[in-house]
Protein backbone atom coordinates (compact mmCIF):
# COMPACT_ATOMS: atom_id res chain seq x y z
CA UNK A 1 0.00 0.00 0.00
CA UNK A 2 1.41 3.40 -1.15
CA UNK A 3 2.40 6.06 1.32
CA UNK A 4 -0.25 8.64 2.00
CA UNK A 5 0.85 11.87 1.13
CA UNK A 6 2.38 14.24 3.71
CA UNK A 7 -0.40 17.40 4.06
CA UNK A 8 1.93 20.93 4.01
CA UNK A 9 -0.44 22.58 5.88
CA UNK A 10 -1.58 24.87 3.37
CA UNK A 11 -5.74 24.85 1.77
CA UNK A 12 -6.81 26.15 -1.50
CA UNK A 13 -10.34 26.78 -2.46
CA UNK A 14 -10.88 25.22 -5.84
CA UNK A 15 -14.11 27.56 -7.55
CA UNK A 16 -15.35 25.45 -10.90
CA UNK A 17 -18.38 24.91 -12.25
CA UNK A 18 -17.21 22.14 -14.17
CA UNK A 19 -16.85 19.17 -12.04
CA UNK A 20 -14.22 17.47 -13.67
CA UNK A 21 -11.80 20.62 -13.16
CA UNK A 22 -12.17 20.51 -9.69
CA UNK A 23 -11.55 16.95 -9.58
CA UNK A 24 -8.20 17.77 -11.52
CA UNK A 25 -7.51 20.32 -9.23
CA UNK A 26 -8.19 18.35 -6.28
CA UNK A 27 -6.25 15.53 -7.66
CA UNK A 28 -2.62 17.50 -8.81
CA UNK A 29 -2.95 19.54 -5.78
CA UNK A 30 -3.37 16.96 -3.11
CA UNK A 31 -0.50 14.92 -4.63
CA UNK A 32 1.72 17.30 -3.57
CA UNK A 33 0.14 18.24 -0.05
CA UNK A 34 -2.17 20.77 -0.13
CA UNK A 35 -5.84 20.45 0.80
CA UNK A 36 -8.32 21.18 -1.83
CA UNK A 37 -11.99 22.38 -1.29
CA UNK A 38 -14.25 22.39 -3.90
CA UNK A 39 -16.90 25.07 -4.77
CA UNK A 40 -19.69 24.31 -7.88
CA UNK A 41 -20.24 28.11 -8.56
CA UNK A 42 -19.49 31.08 -7.42
CA UNK A 43 -21.81 32.04 -4.51
CA UNK A 44 -20.74 28.66 -2.71
CA UNK A 45 -17.34 29.41 -3.19
CA UNK A 46 -17.43 32.99 -1.82
CA UNK A 47 -19.66 31.08 1.80
CA UNK A 48 -16.38 28.70 1.98
CA UNK A 49 -13.86 31.37 1.66
CA UNK A 50 -15.86 33.59 4.26
CA UNK A 51 -16.16 30.95 6.76
CA UNK A 52 -12.59 29.23 6.18
CA UNK A 53 -8.85 29.79 5.83
CA UNK A 54 -6.95 29.40 2.42
CA UNK A 55 -4.12 30.27 1.50
CA UNK A 56 -4.61 30.48 -2.49
CA UNK A 57 -8.05 30.13 -4.75
CA UNK A 58 -8.04 28.79 -8.00
CA UNK A 59 -11.28 30.82 -10.15
CA UNK A 60 -12.96 29.80 -13.11
CA UNK A 61 -13.94 33.12 -15.25
CA UNK A 62 -16.61 31.38 -16.87
CA UNK A 63 -19.12 30.46 -14.33
CA UNK A 64 -23.46 30.40 -14.92
CA UNK A 65 -24.97 32.77 -12.45
CA UNK A 66 -21.77 34.76 -11.19
CA UNK A 67 -18.82 34.98 -13.05
CA UNK A 68 -15.64 34.47 -11.79
CA UNK A 69 -15.17 38.27 -12.51
CA UNK A 70 -18.07 38.61 -9.78
CA UNK A 71 -16.59 36.52 -7.85
CA UNK A 72 -13.14 38.47 -7.15
CA UNK A 73 -15.03 41.55 -6.81
CA UNK A 74 -16.69 40.26 -3.97
CA UNK A 75 -13.57 37.95 -2.86
CA UNK A 76 -11.70 41.34 -2.78
CA UNK A 77 -8.38 39.82 -3.11
CA UNK A 78 -5.92 42.65 -2.44
CA UNK A 79 -7.28 43.64 0.74
CA UNK A 80 -7.62 39.25 2.38
CA UNK A 81 -4.28 39.19 0.77
CA UNK A 82 -5.43 35.03 -0.47
CA UNK A 83 -3.89 35.18 -4.03
CA UNK A 84 -6.16 34.36 -6.78
CA UNK A 85 -5.27 32.34 -9.81
CA UNK A 86 -7.57 32.84 -12.65
CA UNK A 87 -8.34 29.87 -14.99
CA UNK A 88 -10.29 30.59 -18.41
CA UNK A 89 -11.77 28.00 -21.24
CA UNK A 90 -13.20 30.56 -23.18
CA UNK A 91 -12.42 33.16 -25.23
CA UNK A 92 -15.44 35.87 -24.30
CA UNK A 93 -16.61 39.47 -26.54
CA UNK A 94 -14.45 42.32 -26.00
CA UNK A 95 -11.17 42.40 -23.52
CA UNK A 96 -9.41 39.45 -22.83
CA UNK A 97 -11.21 38.19 -19.40
CA UNK A 98 -8.02 36.76 -17.84
CA UNK A 99 -6.57 40.24 -18.36
CA UNK A 100 -9.87 41.69 -16.59
CA UNK A 101 -9.73 38.60 -14.10
CA UNK A 102 -5.63 40.30 -13.03
CA UNK A 103 -7.25 43.72 -13.46
CA UNK A 104 -9.20 42.90 -10.37
CA UNK A 105 -6.93 41.11 -8.21
CA UNK A 106 -5.76 37.62 -9.76
CA UNK A 107 -2.35 37.45 -9.12
CA UNK A 108 -1.95 34.07 -11.93
CA UNK A 109 -3.56 33.25 -14.91
CA UNK A 110 -4.13 30.18 -17.08
CA UNK A 111 -6.25 29.03 -19.77
CA UNK A 112 -8.09 25.54 -19.66
CA UNK A 113 -5.41 24.10 -21.53
CA UNK A 114 -2.74 24.41 -18.82
CA UNK A 115 0.48 22.48 -17.87
CA UNK A 116 -0.45 20.65 -15.04
CA UNK A 117 2.92 21.30 -13.69
CA UNK A 118 2.93 25.32 -14.07
CA UNK A 119 -0.29 25.09 -11.79
CA UNK A 120 1.48 23.06 -8.91
CA UNK A 121 4.58 25.30 -9.16
CA UNK A 122 2.23 28.79 -9.20
CA UNK A 123 0.09 27.72 -6.38
CA UNK A 124 3.38 26.17 -4.33
CA UNK A 125 4.63 29.86 -5.01
CA UNK A 126 1.69 31.45 -4.00
CA UNK A 127 1.89 29.78 -0.83
CA UNK A 128 5.07 29.40 0.06
CA UNK A 129 5.58 25.67 -0.12
CA UNK A 130 9.36 24.81 -1.50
Amino acid sequence: MPEPKKRNGKRVLAIDDDGLARDIYRTILEETGFEVVGAADGKTGIELFRKQKFDCVILDIYMPGMSGLDVLEELDPESTKVPVIAISGGSGQGEPPLHLASTLGAVRSFRKDFDHGDLIRAVKELTGVA
